[in-house]
């Protein structure tokens, strides 16, 4: 797609989201569905919703890509790690807002069993997505997605979105718009999700 397309969701994004984020969390017990709960925080337009669930208590469908290193890239080669989902794009200013603390989280929790993969939108090709990662030291997994299939899986028109898969793959955070520091519901998730067996 297109960056001019991008562009012209991003605007639509913008008025739909009136420039806040939204987060869903784990259903407390005995609620059967996760209310999503709203936040402010920045987005920018992604793609079309697609058919699927794909909310918070409900089960990651099946996702395969290439990877940055022209590896293939198979989710299900996670099960039994906690993933850090992040869909983003090089040219999208609140997913660069985001970086560092992504970073922060992979050399954290990386050794419990933790790991954030990043899947880019960009359509300009692996060398322009490595050389981006390489000048902003970002050292967690990147996998390349120009068709938005992880966007329209997500059934999300904003980046960056997020999603926290547990060992079992089961989606148990999802955040639109970036991971602020310290996310006190992210963190909460993160450390049930590790604490938990497969």
């Amino acid at each position: 797609m297109g960056r001019a397309l991008w562009y012209m969701f991003a605007f639509a994004a913008a008025l739909s989201l009136a420039c806040g984020g939204r987060r869903e969390t784990a259903a407390p017990a005995g609620n059967a569905a996760a209310k999503p709960a709203a936040k402010q925080a920045g987005g920018t337009q992604a793609s079309a919703p697609a058919t699927g669930e794909t909310t918070v208590g409900s089960m990651m469908p099946a996702y395969s890509a290439k990877s940055l290193d022209g590896k293939p890239f198979d989710l299900a080669g996670e099960h039994g790690q906690v993933v850090l989902l992040n869909l983003w794009a090089t040219w999208c200013a609140p997913c660069r807002f985001e970086i560092p603390q992504l970073q922060k989280m992979s050399d954290q929790y990386a050794g419990r069993g933790f790991k954030v993969i990043g899947v880019s939108l960009d359509d300009t090709g692996a060398d322009g997505v490595r050389a981006f990662v390489n000048e902003h030291k970002m050292t967690y997994p990147i996998v390349l997605d120009s068709e938005g299939k992880l966007a329209n899986m997500l059934q999300t028109s904003s980046i960056p979105t997020t999603v926290l898969i547990d060992r079992k793959g089961k989606i148990v955070w999802r955040q639109l718009g970036p991971i602020e520091e310290g996310d006190p519901e992210l963190k909460a998730a993160l450390e049930k999700a590790l604490t938990e067996k497969v």
